[in-house]
């Protein structure tokens, strides 16, 4: 039984895909992140929140860090040493989650990257199967990881959507719909929706480990992370990894002669 589980491990770690998806990948999560990147720098949203416990040269830190930062993505994006690009932006950004902002979004990029340093990235060349599927694994288990968090009495009462949705009302102004507003203005609106996401995210893990209908989980993903942007404010996060289920699932390129 053993020796049957290592040659299925060491035939897998030798396959071979269709490398499109993962270089499209590539593109879209340099792009998004570098987008995310320029305007922190040029508005300077995670220096402003820190603002209260930084000095002057941890700020100045902060900024060559994030410029760091922008020039990695770049190269990833142009895709030029695209894996020592892809390294450096793990390294940076686990630099900043670590010194600067703990945030689970900059633990989420930190692993990805790494995960497309180890990548060939070679246009037109076939890309390794394990690393598609480590890159499809790794959202599975954040999808499955939510979740199961969130099957707490505090999370599933409503009572943390209740509160993100009044913040945003009273501070923003974000202009809900009505009957959405109506909805989210009571705790039962978003127990409601806080369970609705809970099975989402636990149905969004089980497509993705057993390679359930495309269209399905991509559509899933849409409605997640759609909702998240609208409602709750949560962009860059969710379009890195809609783009990570929407084009790693993407079928292979038929061989072509």
């Amino acid at each position: 039984m053993f020796s049957t589980a290592a040659e299925r491990f060491r035939a897998w770690t030798q396959a071979e895909v269709d490398g499109g998806g993962v270089r499209r990948f590539q593109v879209a999560f340099a792009s998004i992140w570098l987008a995310y990147d320029v305007c922190d720098f040029l508005f300077k949203g995670t220096a402003t929140c820190l603002a209260l416990g930084l000095s002057t040269p941890h700020t100045v830190r902060l900024g060559a860090l994030q410029l760091a930062l922008i020039a990695a993505e770049a190269g990833l994006l142009y895709g030029r040493r695209a894996r020592l690009c892809a390294f450096s932006a793990f390294v940076l950004r686990a630099a900043e989650a670590y010194w600067f902002f703990p945030l689970n979004d900059f633990y989420y990029y930190s692993a990805v990257a790494l995960i497309l340093s180890q990548c060939r990235l070679e246009p037109g060349a076939p890309e390794s199967a394990w690393s598609r599927d480590t890159l499809l694994l790794q959202m599975a288990w954040i999808y499955f990881s939510t979740a199961l968090l969130k099957t707490s009495r505090v999370w599933l009462s409503g009572g943390h959507l209740f509160v993100r949705h009044a913040y945003l009302l009273a501070s923003r102004g974000w202009p809900y719909p009505a009957p959405y507003r109506a909805l989210v203005s009571t705790l039962s609106g978003n127990a409601v929706l806080a369970c609705l996401g809970v099975l989402g995210e636990f149905t969004m893990a089980a497509l993705l480990v057993r390679r359930g209908p495309r269209r399905a989980t991509v559509a899933l993903c849409a409605a997640l992370h759609g909702f998240a942007a609208l409602s709750l404010n949560v962009w860059f996060f969710g379009a890195s990894v809609f783009a990570q289920v929407a084009l790693l699932t993407a079928p292979d390129a038929p061989n072509t002669p």
